[in-house]
């Protein structure tokens, strides 16, 4: 059997790290690529490329047997005029690109990451894959159409295409809503809204590196999609894990979670992108956003190892000895 040599996008971000060291540790044979001109890991093949530039990524693809695309754009919470051409060009341009270029380097299956974002900024119930998909905003919109681009590859090109729809990740170095929520507690800017009761999918990012690596050593046929998430906690859990950890605690008077809608569906009426982020960013806070997730582990056998107070741990003491 030939040997697989697995290349991963975006390999010096915050999930390709992860997923670089687990497939390290797992004797896969290894390549990398990323925008900087060095990876500091000096046992691997790593070569820069820009996604956005399909002549940059023939070199990089050549005899790899595997990809899993991981770069992207993420993380930008004050949007301005260029974001959505950023988010268009990065995600749905890029994965293109790279696709496009795999499928003509003979790569025999494409990983894509993807998110729970596509389905929608919130949940009503629980949603599998067979949910249609309604994307709220630049970020969401760029992933599900990158999902788009890379079936249409995969179709005409019989690559075999797996996707990923990871719930929101944490830990080491998060760079995401959780690290702003422990910012914000650390810094004594949290306010309670609602009970907690709420729930909300997340997951570590080792777990989602040991997802990736069950894909990729598994042969594959076809196209599939997957969600992929640690069991649903609640906002209370979430928020006490956080607190307990930092030793600090959130400010005991809560808004209910009616009155806060009330006052938010008026201030959404005033003319600013900052209020209306808010009202956004109340509504989501409150809602349920819980994902289904058997199918991906009966078909790989996959459970999640790490627990929540771990979790969160890990992610402070990287936050304790960097902030």
């Amino acid at each position: 059997m030939a040997e697989n040599i697995v290349l991963i996008t975006g390999a010096n971000g915050f999930l390709g790290r992860a997923i670089l060291s687990r497939l390290q540790a797992s004797g896969v044979s290894v390549r990398a690529t990323d925008l900087a001109v060095s990876h500091d890991a000096s046992d691997i093949v790593y070569r820069k490329a820009d996604i956005t530039r399909p002549e940059e990524l023939k070199p990089v693809l050549e005899n790899a047997t595997t990809v899993i695309h991981v770069a992207g754009l993420a993380h930008i919470f004050s949007l301005d005029a260029n974001s959505v051409e950023k988010f268009r060009q990065i995600n749905e341009i890029g994965t293109a690109n790279v696709a496009a270029a795999a499928a003509a380097a003979g790569v025999g299956h494409f990983i894509l990451i993807s998110s729970v974002s596509v389905y929608g900024p919130y949940t009503q119930g629980m949603y599998d894959e067979s949910t249609p998909c309604n994307p709220v905003g630049p970020y969401a919109l760029s992933k599900y159409h990158a999902e788009l681009r890379a079936i249409e590859i995969a179709r005409e090109s019989g690559m075999a295409l797996t996707i990923l729809r990871l719930a929101t990740l944490y830990g080491e170095g998060d760079p995401g809503n959780v690290g702003r929520l422990m910012r914000a507690l650390d810094r004594g800017r949290f306010l309670w809204i609602g009970d907690g009761s709420n729930r909300k999918s997340i997951l570590y990012k080792g777990d989602a590196a040991r997802a990736c690596v069950a894909v990729a050593e598994r042969p594959a046929s076809g196209i599939n999609t997957y969600n992929v998430s640690a069991p649903a906690c609640t906002m209370r859990e979430i928020v006490d894990g956080i607190a307990d950890a930092l030793g600090k605690y959130p400010f005991p008077v809560r808004v209910p979670a009616s009155l806060a809608l009330l006052l938010n569906r008026h201030l959404s009426r005033i003319p600013n992108s900052r209020v209306a982020g808010l009202h956004q960013t109340v509504k989501k806070w409150l809602a349920e956003d819980v994902y289904d997730t058997r199918r991906f582990e009966e078909t790989f056998g996959f459970l999640t190892k790490t627990s929540l107070e771990d979790g969160l741990k890990r992610e402070l003491d990287w936050y304790r000895q960097n902030q």
